[in-house]
């Protein structure tokens, strides 16, 4: 999504004062904690990939669906949702660009979301929404492959800019909007770069350190975490961040405070320490935006961890839960299960071992996304999965 600095302030403090109105009811009940089951199953036998968009396309209060997916024509899909959990595919209009990074937010101020597809392939599309579920459309070729997007206002001009990671050559890429859909290319992180390939995974924005400017958090392959801090004007400095983490092999990130102290935390999933090693998410809390400790207890119960990441309240407690993607088997092989670690509320974690969630049966997660498609005020979990038996799915508490 994107967002104004002005937007992501308010957001933060209403999460923090949401957050404490619901400390203090957190764990006080030993009712039984609520189950999940498979809702709806969306275009099975596609290779799913990226994580999809949640927003309402057409203006009618439902939320709709947009994702990608490889080796189809047209990569890009979507559907309209009916506000009940149903989805009903929309005819493309749109160039076919192969499957892509998504990011969405008000690009032109006429408060409609609009949509930018960065493409596997190099091609950065961005639609811009007429409000009934129309677009307008314009292309950009970039100069590498692209894992990951995001739509903020860096620069504090008013308008949202483009972040992208790219798939091997780029690194981060730092684009000025101007607010007609046309981008410029103002930087790219990291400078000089550590390798000849910097191999792009995942990207989240936040401000880390509470000076009012949004900064940037990249995982890429063999490389690790990247850290940036934004001046406000556009300008980042940084690197690689000091989590002390014993891999570099991230494949995906979620900010949120996990420990109620008003600050982002770092939440991890991807790592892999070895076959018989533990595996799961890892999570970071950040104590002043620069310093970040490790807080994983109780995450590490799986053999392998894959792509698959959300961060949100799925029991309504106040404190905020990880759903995890990855394997309880130790063969390996290319069958995934999504996993609910349940939050204290102070950067603790308890896997709920009867969540009603599939263990095993699903074809490689790539990403998790949290969202309240059928309004009843409790969010679905939407899994994307690849390899040969992917699908889209989603997951309703009972």
């Amino acid at each position: 999504m994107g967002l104004s600095r002005r937007e992501f302030l308010r957001i933060s403090a209403g999460a923090a004062t949401g957050a404490a109105l619901g400390c203090a009811r957190a764990f006080r009940t030993t009712a039984p904690l609520p189950r999940y089951e498979k809702a709806a199953t969306l275009e099975p036998g596609m290779e799913w990939r990226f994580r999809p968009l949640v927003v309402d396309l057409n203006g009618d209060g439902h939320l709709d669906l947009v994702a990608t997916a490889r080796l189809v024509k047209p990569g890009l899909h979507m559907w309209r949702g009916d506000g009940k959990g149903g989805f009903t595919p929309i005819p493309p209009s749109w160039t076919d660009i192969g499957y892509a990074a998504l990011a969405t937010g008000d690009i032109n101020g006429d408060g409609f979301p609009d949509i930018v597809a960065a493409s596997h392939l190099g091609i950065i599309q961005t639609l811009l929404s007429d409000g009934r579920g129309g677009f307008t459309e314009q292309r950009l070729r970039g100069e590498d492959g692209y894992v990951a997007a995001a739509l903020a206002d860096v620069n504090g001009d008013g308008y949202l800019d483009l972040i992208l990671v790219g798939y091997e050559k780029v690194g981060i890429e730092v684009y000025f909007g101007d607010g007609t859909g046309t981008w410029r290319l103002h930087t790219r992180l990291p400078v000089p770069r550590p390798g000849v390939t910097m191999p792009g995974r995942a990207l989240v924005v936040g401000d880390l350190n509470e000076d009012g400017h949004l900064d940037l958090i990249a995982a890429f392959q063999r490389w690790g975490i990247y850290v940036y801090y934004g001046d406000g004007q556009g300008n980042f400095s940084g690197g690689p961040g000091a989590l002390g983490a014993p891999s570099t092999e991230f494949h995906s990130l979620a900010l949120g405070d996990v420990n109620k102290d008003g600050r982002p935390d770092l939440v991890i999933n991807g790592t892999f320490l070895g076959q018989r090693q533990s595996n799961g998410p890892d999570v970071y809390l950040g104590a002043d935006g620069q310093q970040w400790h490790a807080s994983s207890d109780g995450l590490k119960v799986l053999r392998f961890a894959s792509a698959g990441l959300a961060l949100g309240d799925l029991d309504g407690d106040g404190n905020l839960d990880i759903v995890a993607a990855g394997r309880v088997n130790g063969e390996g092989g290319n069958e995934d299960g999504l996993f609910w670690f349940r939050g204290d509320g102070k950067g603790g974690w308890r896997l709920v071992p009867e969540s009603g969630l599939p263990r095993s049966g699903l074809s490689v997660v790539h990403s998790i996304t949290l969202a309240d498609v059928d309004q009843d005020g409790v969010p679905e979990i939407i899994a994307l999965s690849g390899g040969t038996h992917g699908s889209i799915t989603i997951w309703k508490r009972r």
